[in-house]
C-alpha cells in the first residue's frame, strides 16, 4: 500500500476538522491493516477484511478496538469511494463489525430493593413494580399487561 494515500486520507481528516488523536489513531490502524498485505487497496476485498479481524482476535483485542479499526478501514474506503473515485466498493460490510456483548444487570440488595419501592408512591405502580420484580418481567411487558392477562381463577 502506497504511504502516501494514508497520508493523503490523513490531511482528508485534518480538513474536515477531525481531531488530532483520531487523525493519529487512523493512520496507526491503517498501516497495521495493509501492513502484511502485498497489494494495492484496489485489490482488497472483504476475505481480506475477515482475516484482519482473526488477525486481531487472535491477539485478544477487545470487541471495541477491533470495531474502532474497522471504521478506520472503513472509513479510509470510503474516501477512496467517494472522494478520489479510484474504487468502485468498499470491501467492509456492516457484517465485519463485531456484536459487544451486554452485561446481565446487577443482582440488587435487599435494602436497595426496600429504598426502591420507598420512592413509588402509587398504588399502581407500587403494583405493576411489584409483579414485575416477583414474576421477573421486562419493563415492557409489564407496561402490555391488560386487565384479561389475569387469570381470577388460577390467581396468576
Amino acid at each position: 500500500m502506497d504511504p502516501a494515500a494514508i497520508r493523503d486520507f490523513c490531511t482528508y481528516l485534518h480538513r474536515r476538522n477531525y481531531s488530532p488523536h483520531t487523525i493519529e489513531n487512523y493512520g496507526r490502524d491503517l498501516r497495521l491493516f495493509f501492513s502484511p498485505l502485498a497489494q494495492e487497496a484496489g485489490a482488497v476485498s472483504w476475505s481480506d477484511v475477515d482475516t484482519f479481524i482473526q488477525q486481531q482476535r487472535q491477539a485478544h483485542l477487545a470487541a471495541t478496538t477491533i470495531n474502532r479499526r474497522l471504521h478506520a478501514v472503513k472509513h479510509f474506503f470510503e474516501y477512496l469511494v467517494m472522494e478520489r473515485h479510484t474504487l468502485a466498493i468498499n470491501p467492509v460490510k456492516p457484517t465485519h463489525f463485531l456484536r459487544r456483548g451486554r452485561p446481565l444487570p446487577k443482582h440488587l440488595a435487599q435494602d436497595q430493593v426496600q429504598a426502591l419501592f420507598a420512592q413509588i408512591t402509587h398504588p399502581m405502580d407500587y403494583a405493576l413494580a411489584l409483579l414485575m420484580l416477583r414474576c421477573g418481567l421486562r419493563v415492557s411487558e409489564g407496561a402490555r399487561l391488560r386487565l384479561r392477562d389475569i387469570d381470577w381463577t388460577q390467581q396468576s
